[in-house]
């Protein structure tokens, strides 16, 4: 319990962390798409966490969960934990939205097969250390899921409306958007 709490707690940051750097020294020409995906992860996680607070199962009493944090480092680094996130930031779970992120950047764009493999392996094996230490729940990892899908799919239209914005101002005008409705009419 004590190795699944340390592994909750330091690659959360550190695995995210390799990603971005990974990206940005060997892989720039796909940096700007992985960063902006962690951006809007990020702010899409906020906004549900805002939206809808909701306690880990962890703080939940009589839920027959332990403490895992309390458990590992103590009650009184537990109760300061607050300081760093609320207390109430459990679904969507950010620890996997951020694994499922770092680990779709491995598994897509990796250069070697140990990596792509842990790109692969990195967030069910987030998912399972976050419910087993008390933090989450499964709805919580697919929370976490649906937002990595909303976030990857937004940054990638801004990105198409962007290149056919371009593209557009490349001819010397940008094209007025068409509907579905205008592109089957005769005209």
């Amino acid at each position: 319990m004590e190795l699944a709490g340390l592994f909750y707690i330091f690659a959360h940051i550190a695995v995210a962390a390799w990603a971005l750097i990974w990206t940005w020294w060997l892989r720039r020409d796909r940096f700007a798409l992985v960063r902006d995906v962690f951006l809007v992860t990020q702010l899409l996680t906020v906004a549900f966490y805002v939206a809808l607070p909701t306690a880990p199962p962890r703080l939940v009493p009589g839920a027959g969960v332990s403490d895992t944090l309390a458990g590992l480092w103590g009650r009184e680094v537990a109760d300061s934990a607050h300081l760093l996130q609320s207390p109430y930031a459990a679904m969507p779970s950010g620890h996997v939205a951020f694994a499922l992120v770092a680990g779709a950047t491995f598994a897509a764009i990796g250069d070697r097969r140990w990596l792509r493999a842990f790109g692969w392996a990195h967030p069910p094996a987030m998912a399972a250390v976050t419910m087993i230490t008390g933090h989450h729940l499964r709805l919580d990892a697919a929370g976490a899921v649906a937002v990595v899908t909303a976030a990857g799919g937004l940054v990638l239209a801004t990105r198409a409306l962007g290149r056919r914005a371009r593209a557009g101002r490349g001819a010397g005008r940008v094209p007025a958007p068409r509907s579905a409705w205008a592109q089957a009419s005769p005209g």
